[in-house]
């Protein structure tokens, strides 16, 4: 499934002409040695965390987007069994 983010767009009106780099995707690779999950959780401050699972192997943190950054999260929120 993946973790897509939609960001918040901070671009001054001349920009909007161009295309916007709103969405980050993170995605889940299910075969062989290397398998992983990512999934997510929302700090108390608000921040959005992404979290990178291999395959029988704890969570490790992959990247963080701070409050004002992210509009929306879709995928498997961190604690959800597959």
């Amino acid at each position: 499934m993946g973790v897509f983010i939609k960001l918040v767009e901070n671009r001054t009106p001349k920009e909007y002409a161009d295309e916007p780099a709103t969405d980050i995707v993170f995605t889940d690779i299910t075969e062989g040695e290397s398998a992983v999950t990512y999934q997510y959780d929302v700090l108390p401050s608000g921040a959005l965390r992404i979290l990178r699972v291999p395959q029988g192997a704890g969570p490790i943190v992959n990247s963080v987007l701070a409050p004002g950054l992210w509009f929306r999260v879709e995928g498997l929120w961190h604690g959800t069994t597959l």
